[in-house]
């Protein structure tokens, strides 16, 4: 049999209407999932209106009520954290609106309802000088989804990443024949038959392919140059994931300022 806070609301309305409609109160308690008992019946129902009764108060309170700024800061930071506008207009007993309103006043970028919409973020004034690291929680507005600094790149990655050396790593022996050929090949081939990796001082293993990573230090240089601010590795948190390099102006702190 369920408890009295296991039973819905929507079925707690029903039970109220079948009232109405004067069908038998055992009809109702099956209903419900409660043994025939009218007298516990008659308390669900009370708790009932008791409850939307202190609701409605606390509503025409709400409606009047001036938020203050530390208010004001735990509601953007629940936003922020991934909390709904209805969600929260229900613990503060106002509108979806007027939280909207709060957020909007706080800086805070609005999420778009539909998959695959970018964020609100108009209302938005950044400072750009705020920087991210490494684990840090961000809005990545474009794509309406939160995600995760996984690596920051800036000067001092390209001042880290300049001092080391290539490293010849053999992959598939090349061994010609009486021709001079292996298969189709005159000569080893890189990416067949031999990988070049960029290694740092201390590194063990070979992890960073030469010619993708210049390819990636030239277009971080650039950003840099053009922007003059770094940009970030990120992995979406939604159900797509993966991993995005964007820049700084795309991300959004999720706390609010």
């Amino acid at each position: 049999m369920a408890k009295t806070n296991e039973i819905t609301e929507a079925k707690i309305r029903q039970a109220i209407w079948m009232i109405k409609a004067k069908k038998t109160k055992k009809s109702v308690c099956e209903h419900l999932g409660i043994a025939y008992n009218t007298k516990r019946l008659d308390a669900i129902i009370q708790e009932f209106h008791d409850k939307q009764a202190r609701e409605a108060e606390l509503k025409k309170k709400a409606r009047t009520k001036k938020f203050t700024p530390g208010e004001k800061q735990v509601i953007a930071d629940a936003y922020l954290s991934g909390e709904t506008q209805s969600a929260i207009a229900r613990q503060y007993y106002i509108s979806p609106q007027r939280v909207k309103n709060i957020l909007m006043e706080m800086n805070v970028p609005i999420r778009a309802r539909g998959k695959g919409k970018a964020a609100k973020v108009d209302h938005v004034v950044q400072d750009l000088e705020v920087r991210f690291n490494a684990g840090d929680k961000v809005f990545l507005a474009g794509e309406n989804a939160f995600a995760e600094v996984r690596e920051v790149y800036d000067e001092e990655w390209l001042e880290k990443h300049e001092n080391g050396y290539q490293k010849y790593v053999e992959t598939y022996a090349f061994k010609p024949d009486r021709r001079g050929m292996h298969g189709h090949y005159h000569e080893p081939t890189e990416g067949i038959h031999y990988e070049i990796y960029w290694m740092l001082e201390g590194e063990a293993l070979p992890t960073r392919k030469l010619r993708p990573f210049l390819h990636q230090r030239e277009k971080i240089s650039k950003v840099i140059e053009e922007t003059g601010r770094e940009s970030y590795l990120v992995y979406k948190r939604d159900d797509q994931g993966g991993y995005r390099v964007v820049t700084r102006d795309k991300l959004f702190p999720v706390k609010a300022s």
